[in-house]
C-alpha cells in the first residue's frame, strides 16, 4: 500500500510540472550577456577594452522564457562607471513585465605616469614618463593617453614620480621670448610683407602676443607661428 501512495505521490509532482517541462528561462548568466552586449554596441567604439566588473539582476526570483520579444531601455546615457538597464518584456504585443540589469562597466587603458621629477616650466622627454594600466572611470578625463600628446610640452607646476598625467598640467613651450627679435610677416589679399620686430611678450605657438616694428616703430598684435615668425594679418 505505502508503495501505492509513493506512486501517486509521483505522479502528482509530474503533472503539477508539466505545463513547464522543456521551457528554458533566462538566468542570470543571459542577463549579464545581454547588458554587456549592449553596452559594447554603444561603447566599444570609445573604449575598446571594456569589462563588466559588477552585475546584478532585479527581481532576481523572475522567470522569463526564453524567447519572449523584449525592449532594452538605458536609465541615463551608457558610459564607464554604473549604468541601469531595462529589459521590458512583450506577450502577445503588450508590455508582461520588467527586468531591470544594473552593472558597473570599466575600461582599463595604458595611460601616461610621470617617473621621475619634473620641475615647473620643464620640458617633457621620454625619460620623463612610463605607461600603466588604470581603470578609465576612475581617472580624470583630461589624462595623457598617448606619448605624442606630451613629449616636447612644458609642465605647469612641479610633478612627483607616480603622478597620472593629465592634459591640464601641460602647456606648449615658449616659441618667442620677451626681447627677442623676430620677422614680422604681414599678409594681405595677394601680397606677403616681411619685416624684422621685437617680441614684448612671451609666447607660445597659436598665441596672440605684441611685437615693435622695428622699422615703423610700432607696436602690432601678431600670433606665434615659429620660433622667431609672427604672423600679423594687413
Amino acid at each position: 500500500m505505502k508503495g501505492v501512495w509513493l506512486f501517486v505521490f509521483f505522479m502528482a509532482v509530474l503533472v503539477s510540472f508539466k505545463p513547464v517541462m522543456g521551457v528554458e528561462f533566462y538566468t542570470e548568466e543571459d542577463y549579464k550577456k545581454i547588458f554587456f552586449q549592449e553596452i559594447q554596441s554603444r561603447l566599444s567604439k570609445v573604449y575598446p577594452k571594456l569589462s563588466l566588473e559588477r552585475f546584478s539582476v532585479e527581481p532576481r526570483e523572475a522567470k522569463v522564457i526564453k524567447g519572449m520579444p523584449y525592449q532594452v531601455k538605458f536609465l541615463g546615457r551608457p558610459g564607464l562607471g554604473f549604468n541601469t538597464v531595462i529589459l521590458v518584456f512583450f506577450k502577445d504585443g503588450k508590455e508582461a513585465f520588467r527586468v531591470r540589469l544594473w552593472g558597473y562597466v570599466e575600461s582599463n587603458v595604458s595611460v601616461a605616469v610621470v617617473a621621475k621629477p619634473l620641475e615647473k616650466g620643464e620640458v617633457i622627454t621620454k625619460n620623463h614618463l612610463v605607461f600603466q594600466k588604470k581603470p578609465l572611470s576612475r581617472l580624470p578625463k583630461d589624462v595623457v593617453l598617448e606619448e605624442k600628446e606630451a613629449l616636447g610640452k612644458e609642465v605647469r607646476t612641479s610633478l612627483k614620480p607616480n603622478v597620472v598625467l593629465r592634459k591640464s598640467f601641460l602647456n606648449e613651450p615658449l616659441l618667442v621670448k620677451r626681447g627677442q627679435e623676430v620677422l614680422i610677416i604681414g599678409k594681405g589679399r595677394g601680397f606677403l610683407v616681411k619685416t624684422k620686430g621685437k617680441a614684448l611678450q612671451d609666447g607660445r605657438k597659436g598665441e596672440v602676443i605684441k611685437v615693435r616694428n622695428l622699422t615703423s616703430n610700432k607696436e602690432v598684435l601678431g600670433r606665434v607661428i615659429s620660433t622667431n615668425e609672427i604672423e600679423v594679418m594687413l
